[in-house]
């Protein structure tokens, strides 16, 4: 079923009348089917479905075709004509061949020459995206969602399968479409805006036991993907860099995604991103967020020295956090390099009671109706710190052990170069986070699950795309962003820088 030409240039009540009769020559054979024949409910929702992308794709043929025609109406009319006074062009040169989520269709741009004989084809600028990507903008939208969380040809597929046929697109088509659109997403859309930021931490977020303030959690971390680099495929390990900003659910003690990011930059650029995240004021450096939404910062990171260097620093006065569960990691290697096999567990849970920290398991939650509520608060740890660990762990044990001394001593160094963040039990008390296993879930649903997967291959460029759609996801600004108006425009223009 398509549409002649002839459908597309009568008038508005023809074109309703033909739509209407062809709409019924595909609807009385199903009828007729259903109340005849021994067609299955399941064989009759098939035809259905074909009857409708059919009707559709008429349809939508029969639409652009108008808009095209009323934008160059109003060319013509700017110029002084009427459209009587023009041949409009409608041959093999001036048709657009567009596909669409119900298929290909062709329509005319109704090109016109002008007085000085130019051809004028002003229907072009409705579909900006005609001389990049040859879909329409919800096509390529459904193309970046599905490539934002599934392989290419997986994507390729699930549009075939659930348009019945209708959008055939390849795979490395879709690549190429979610790539443009990626690298074209502004970073601050990769974030709750300023003022949805500030609206949760006054109204949702936890507020500091001590002073009433919010609590405002940022952290950043690295994981190898493989990447494409130095002109061979024979793919390295390299380290991509996140970047996360939450806060806590002062009722269902939730994880509130504010905003994040990945880049395969260094340490300098995550600097950089942080530094940008504070001049745009989705994470003021001084915690000032605005009409008097002052919140506490709470840096929670592991121990790597750059970050300590570069990223609390950042922050004056904020509650710097090293996440425990990474400083008992430490004092577990360090115990299976210095001590019987049978000694290290009970090291592990020594240094765990220092530090206030029990295991990730058996936390208890009362579910109500649809909402989570933690069952009870555990007042134990509350006397938790490193200065502890030291005291009644560490110090006890370096004088007892007799191999593996130089692993033992650089934990030493570690715990004492780290104790100004891991006051734990003046955090909880306050009723702050201590941990930073928000960032390390980041890795998982932002990256990991789309980018890490067996075989996995990828170009810098590529991978930076496909994290910027996810984090577009998770930022809950997906629909926000694809209903601005200029976006085609500024995708088009992206792709040419």
């Amino acid at each position: 079923m398509t549409a002649p030409v002839n459908l597309i240039s009568r008038d508005a009540a023809v074109v309703k009348a033909e739509l209407l009769n062809s709409f019924g020559q595909l609807v009385e054979p199903l009828i007729e089917a259903a109340q005849t024949s021994t067609i299955s409910p399941r064989e009759i929702e098939q035809r259905v479905w074909v009857a409708l992308v059919q009707v559709g794709r008429v349809l939508l043929t029969v639409l652009f075709a108008a808009v095209c025609r009323r934008e160059t109406a109003r060319a013509v009319h700017a110029l002084g004509l009427q459209m009587f006074d023009v041949a409009l062009r409608m041959d093999e040169d001036y048709v657009a061949k567009l596909k669409t989520t119900l298929g290909p269709v062709t329509f005319p741009w109704f090109a016109f020459r002008d007085s000085e004989g130019r051809t004028k084809v002003p229907a072009r600028r409705l579909f900006p995206l005609y001389p990049v990507a040859r879909v329409s903008e919800v096509l390529l939208e459904w193309e970046a969602a599905l490539a934002a969380d599934h392989p290419f040809r997986k994507a390729a597929e699930a549009l075939l399968f659930f348009s019945h046929g209708a959008v055939d697109v390849e795979d490395t088509t879709i690549e190429r479409h979610a790539v443009l659109v990626g690298r074209t997403i502004p970073r601050e859309w990769l974030y709750r805006s300023v003022g949805e930021i500030r609206e949760i931490l006054r109204d949702r977020a936890t507020l500091d036991t001590t002073t009433g303030r919010p609590f405002v959690y940022v952290s950043t971390d690295a994981h190898a993907l493989r990447l494409f680099d130095d002109e061979s495929w024979a793919a390295a390990w390299k380290m991509v860099n996140g970047v996360r900003m939450w806060c806590k659910d002062r009722v269902t003690n939730a994880t509130i995604h504010l905003g994040g990011e990945f880049t395969t930059g260094d340490c300098h650029e995550v600097v950089r991103r942080l530094r940008l995240l504070s001049d745009s004021g989705h994470l003021p450096f001084n915690g000032d967020f605005g009409q008097g939404v002052v919140a506490h910062i709470g840096v929670l990171t592991d121990g790597s020295d750059w970050i300590a260097e570069r990223i609390v620093t950042l922050y004056p006065g904020c509650l710097a956090s090293l996440d425990p569960f990474h400083v008992v990691e430490h004092v577990a290697d360090a115990a299976r390099a210095a001590l019987p096999k049978a000694q290290v567990k009970g090291v592990i849970q020594r240094a765990r009671a220092a530090l206030g920290v029990r295991s990730r398991r058996g936390r208890t939650f009362l579910r109500k109706g649809n909402r989570r509520l933690l069952h009870k608060t555990r007042r134990s740890g509350m006397d938790g710190s490193g200065q502890r660990l030291l005291d009644d762990v560490l110090i006890p044990l370096a004088s007892t052990i007799k191999r593996g001394k130089k692993r033992f001593k650089r934990l030493l160094r570690y715990v004492r170069g780290n104790l100004y963040r891991m006051h734990y039990g003046t955090l909880r008390r306050r009723g702050a986070q201590i941990g930073s296993g928000a960032m390390e879930s980041l890795h998982r649903t932002g990256s990991q699950t789309r980018l890490k997967r067996a075989g996995c291959r990828w170009r810098p460029q590529v991978a930076e795309a496909i994290l910027n759609l996810r984090m577009l996801i998770l930022s809950g600004r997906w629909n926000e962003y694809w209903n601005q108006p200029e976006l085609a425009a500024r995708v088009a223009l992206g792709s040419a820088g």
